[in-house]
C-alpha cells in the first residue's frame, strides 16, 4: 500500500466511476484498475462493485475512505510542516467553533491572522461541541475550541476563558430585579431553549435548575443563537447564551443581557495529541490567546473571565 494508491481510492470512492475519477487523476483507465486491484489484493477485501452507472463502494471501501483521507492530509500537512521549518508559517487551518463563538471571534480572529500570520489561510468550521469533539478525532479540523464534559483522551488541551451565561432579554423587561438575576427568575420566564440537549448551554442550564429544584418553561428549541435572538426580539419569549454572542444588539438597544448568578461554561481549546500539529497550529493557539486577551480588556467579550 502507499500513498499513490490510497489518493487513487479516495478519488474513485467520491467519483464512484472509474471512467471520471481517471479524468480527475489525469490517468489512463487501465492504470487506475490495475492500483485498485493491488490495493485489494493487499488488504484481502473488495473495495467496489461494478455497475452499469459506475462503481458503488463495499462497506469496505466506507471503512477505508475515512482513514484513507486522513493519511493523506497528515501527509500533505508533513509536506507543508517542512517547508514551514524554512519559512513563515503557513497552508490552510481549519478551526472549529460553536455558531455563538463564531460570532464574537471569525472578524478579529482573520484579522490577526491576515496581518500577523500572512501565509495561514484559516478555514472557520462551525458546528457544537460534541461534533467538534469528533471531528478533531477523525483530523477533520486542525483546532476547536470545546466546551462541556467530554473525554480529552488524544486531545492535546488549552485553558482558555471561563463566560458567565446571560439571561437575554429585551431591553426595559419589568421581570428583571437587577443584574446579576437569579435562576429562580430565569425559571419563572418563557424560554426559548438555544443550543443542543445534554450538551454546553443546555446542558449547564438544565443540570443547574435541576439541582435547585426549579422547573424551566421552555416554549421553543432552536440550534442558534442567530435563531433565537429574532425570537426574542418579536417578544415569544427570552433566551439563555452569552452576552459576546448578542454584543452588537446590546450595543444599538436591541436586546440586553444579564448574567446569571452562578451559572457558566469553562472553553478550552484543543487539537489531536496524537499527531504533532503544525508550526502555524501552534502559532494560532497563542493568536488566539490573544485575541481573546484584547477582546476582554476592550469590553467585547462582556462577563468571561480568562483562564490562562
Amino acid at each position: 500500500m502507499d500513498l499513490r494508491q490510497l489518493r487513487y481510492f479516495v478519488v474513485l470512492a467520491n467519483q464512484r466511476h472509474f471512467g471520471r475519477a481517471a479524468g480527475v487523476l489525469h490517468v489512463a483507465q487501465p492504470a487506475l484498475t490495475r492500483q485498485i486491484k493491488l490495493l485489494e489484493d493487499e488488504l484481502g477485501v473488495q473495495l467496489f462493485i461494478r455497475h452499469p452507472r459506475g462503481a458503488a463502494p463495499t462497506e469496505e471501501a466506507e471503512f477505508l475512505l475515512e482513514r484513507a483521507s486522513f493519511l493523506l492530509r497528515y501527509a500533505e500537512q508533513l509536506k507543508r510542516d517542512m517547508v514551514a521549518l524554512q519559512h513563515k508559517p503557513s497552508g490552510p487551518i481549519a478551526i472549529g467553533l460553536s455558531p455563538g463563538l463564531a460570532i464574537t471571534l471569525a472578524v478579529p480572529l482573520t484579522r490577526a491572522v491576515h496581518h500577523l500570520l500572512p501565509e495561514v489561510r484559516l478555514r472557520f468550521v462551525e458546528a457544537f461541541a460534541p461534533t467538534l469533539h469528533d471531528m478533531l478525532l477523525k483530523g477533520q479540523v486542525d483546532l476547536a475550541i470545546l466546551n462541556g464534559p467530554m473525554s480529552l483522551a488524544n486531545l492535546h488541551t488549552y485553558p482558555f476563558l471561563t463566560e458567565n451565561l446571560s439571561l437575554i432579554c429585551l431591553p426595559g423587561d419589568r421581570r428583571v430585579k437587577g443584574s446579576p438575576v437569579t435562576l429562580e427568575t430565569v425559571a419563572e420566564m418563557p424560554l426559548i431553549m438555544t443550543g443542543l440537549a445534554k450538551s454546553g448551554i443546555r446542558l449547564e442550564l438544565e443540570a443547574s435548575a435541576a439541582h435547585a429544584g426549579l422547573h424551566l418553561n421552555p416554549i421553543v428549541e432552536v440550534e442558534t443563537i442567530e435563531v433565537a435572538k429574532r425570537l426574542v426580539r418579536d417578544k415569544v419569549g427570552v433566551t439563555v447564551h452569552f452576552a459576546a454572542a448578542v454584543q452588537e444588539d446590546i450595543e444599538t438597544g436591541r436586546l440586553a443581557a444579564h448574567p446569571i448568578d452562578g451559572l457558566h461554561l469553562r472553553r478550552i481549546l484543543a487539537h489531536p495529541s496524537d499527531r504533532p500539529a503544525s508550526r502555524a497550529t501552534k502559532e494560532l493557539v497563542g493568536l488566539l490567546s490573544n485575541v481573546a486577551a484584547e477582546l476582554v480588556r476592550a469590553g467585547r467579550w462582556p462577563n468571561a473571565v480568562l483562564d490562562f
